[in-house]
């Protein structure tokens, strides 16, 4: 064979097939490339085509929470400020409350109404508390608030991952001024926390015994922070801890001889 061997012929064999490998896996890596870029831009073609606008629930009035309530309805995509998507419940609580607030229940019950009854949301049941409330059936508002208050209660320990002062800290801020200080016909309901709702719904001697509870993991976080070179108690900065513990002293002292009469 022209004087080669076997062994030569099979040698250059191999040498002239690492060519065609190299080849086609440089022509397959860019097939793929070229597949993944085509594929990414269809998909920010695909989002661009569905127009996603922004609303501020807490800026519109209430002509505004009724025409993104109809949008909506309608199939629009919306979204908050932050990126959160605007759903249909999440507007008509806000556009409950805002009716509410202009003294236009009998319009704030019809949007109640044409939510689903089964809406277990804290804050809707809250709507539906201030709207009976309103209309002085007192029994039903309260039984109301009492269950918007195990619901809130609820999803307070949950987010709190089970650290106390972190539940302490999620309580405070719910704590609103203006509950207890008015008759519950006239107090907005719609905006209040767990602490509130417990005694409004009748449940104050288990509001206290909670706040108690609260305080008393702030105090010793508080004495921890002390001695943390950060100045943190139970994963909160001491100024947090300071303004909690605050507070749920002056939601207690307030509510220390106050039932709903």
């Amino acid at each position: 064979m022209n004087g080669l061997s076997q062994d030569t012929l099979m040698t250059l064999l191999k040498i002239a097939i690492i060519p065609v490998m190299l080849l086609s896996i440089l022509w397959r890596n860019r097939r793929e490339k070229r597949r993944r870029a085509e594929a990414e831009i269809a998909e920010k073609q695909e989002r661009s085509a569905v127009r996603r606008d922004v609303v501020d629930l807490g800026s519109a009035d209430v002509a505004a929470l009724q025409s993104t309530l109809g949008r909506v309805e309608g199939g629009a995509c919306l979204v908050s400020p932050r990126g959160l998507p605007l759903t249909a419940p999440r507007l008509r609580r806000a556009l409950a409350t805002a009716l509410m607030d202009a003294g236009r229940f009998d319009e704030a019950g019809a949007v109640l109404s044409g939510a689903a009854e089964t809406d277990d949301d804290p804050q809707m049941t809250l709507c539906r508390a201030r709207l009976h409330a309103h209309r002085g059936d007192d029994e039903t508002a309260r039984a109301l608030l009492s269950e918007a208050a195990d619901h809130q209660l609820s999803e307070a320990r949950t987010a709190s991952r089970g650290l106390r002062v972190h539940l302490a800290e999620l309580l405070a801020d719910g704590l609103s001024d203006e509950a207890m200080m008015r008759p519950l016909h006239e107090t907005r309901l719609s905006m209040l926390g767990p602490l509130d709702c417990l005694v409004l719904s009748g449940r104050g001697s288990e509001a206290r015994a909670l706040t108690d509870e609260m305080l008393t993991a702030l105090d010793r976080a508080i004495d921890e922070s002390a001695a943390d070179p950060d100045g943190r108690g139970g994963g909160l900065p001491r100024a947090a801890l300071e303004a909690a513990k605050s507070a749920l002293m002056a939601f207690r002292d307030r509510s220390a001889d106050l039932e709903p009469g």
